[in-house]
């Protein structure tokens, strides 16, 4: 007795586990609830807690193993267990969150609105032990431990948070975030199931008329342009705004910078500081050095406040408005630092 599955006994074992089972749908609606508090009250322990007990990798791996093998019967099982529970999981977490008398955005969300190249490349790392562990017969904690590390549970929970809160940018960015790490869990099965059945008899594929043929080779086309075009543009974000984070404490050491907005329309970066004067030539000179931190094509924009500036109303009220936004980012800073130090003396005891 071997002590994998082969390919054909753990297709047999996802057609009997993707079902929507009431025990199931109450297990996800619990940890979701639990997920949706960890968020809330900021508590990275909670969040993990709540993922440990999720059900949701499950359809992710059925629908890619079903995409691997062409079965349409198991692509079509996965996808109606796997949008069921995305949507009992947006339900709750949006009643919680509408209920909550804590409505601002604690650290924990906000992480979860922007995805990044480390995102993608956890989702990936974590297809590829997913792919190796699920296969194993014996219990193993490889498959919960795939879902903590790929984060599924946390996006969907602060898509709830946009919902009961009417915020579209939470919404849109979290659930960006789920597809990325859905649809990279995908490929990755996807590949790794190929190459772990090499010639094994189980596939359908030549069995199926032309029609369909074509339509499962267009979906995975269509996962694979997306989620590439996603990750060569996370890549490059994550560059730049390595790069502008490494310029701005570098070439403004010397002052303090009290705002800072990159505008992705039109590609501008502009910084408000405090301190000594900063001259045309002064400013020309560290726009020139822009190149050698990889944001070359960035514009720069610079306003100054200083004690020789004549300030009208406006100027006044923007600088202001500016120095609040300033003390609120650090006393967040110092919050998030606060909790983390919590965290880890917990972890000692």
């Amino acid at each position: 007795m071997t002590a994998n599955y082969s390919t054909r006994e753990y297709r047999e074992k996802l057609y009997d586990d993707l079902h929507v089972r009431l025990r199931d749908t109450a297990i996800l609606m619990c940890a979701i609830f639990i997920a949706s508090i960890g968020l809330n009250m900021n508590s990275t322990a909670v969040i993990i807690g709540a993922m440990l007990i999720s059900p949701l990798m499950t359809p992710i791996v059925g629908l890619g193993f079903g995409l691997a093998i062409f079965d349409t019967r198991l692509i079509k099982q996965s996808l109606e267990v796997l949008l069921t529970q995305v949507l009992v999981s947006l339900l709750v977490s949006t009643l919680y969150f509408w209920i909550s008398p804590l409505s601002y955005a604690s650290s924990e969300l906000i992480a979860r609105t922007s995805p990044t190249i480390w995102d993608v490349l956890i989702a990936i790392a974590g297809g590829i032990a997913g792919v190796i562990g699920s296969r194993k017969k014996e219990a193993n904690n490889i498959v919960p431990g795939v879902a903590i590390a790929t984060a599924l549970m946390p996006p969907i929970c602060t898509a709830g948070y946009g919902l009961a809160n009417g915020n579209v940018r939470f919404l849109l960015g979290a659930l960006y975030l789920f597809l990325i790490n859905c649809v990279f869990i995908m490929l990755t099965n996807i590949v790794g199931t190929r190459i772990l059945m090499r010639k094994s008899p189980l596939s359908s594929f030549k069995e199926l008329n032309i029609k369909m043929r074509i339509g499962l080779i267009s979906l995975i086309v269509l996962l694979v342009l997306p989620a590439s075009y996603s990750a060569v543009t996370l890549t490059m974000d994550q560059a730049r705004k390595e790069g502008i984070k490494q310029f701005v404490e570098n070439e403004f050491a010397n002052h303090t910078v009290i705002n800072q907005v990159y505008k992705s329309s039109n590609n501008e970066l502009v910084l408000t500081v405090v301190g000594d004067p900063i001259s045309e030539e002064e400013l020309e000179t560290i726009r020139q050095k822009q190149a050698s931190y990889g944001i070359q094509s960035v514009q720069l924009k610079v306003k100054q406040f200083h004690n020789s500036a004549k300030l009208d109303s406006e100027t006044i009220k923007e600088f202001y408005e500016n120095i609040d936004k300033y003390i609120e980012q650090k006393l967040s800073e110092k919050d998030l630092q606060n909790d983390r130090a919590k965290e880890n003396e917990a972890d000692k005891d």
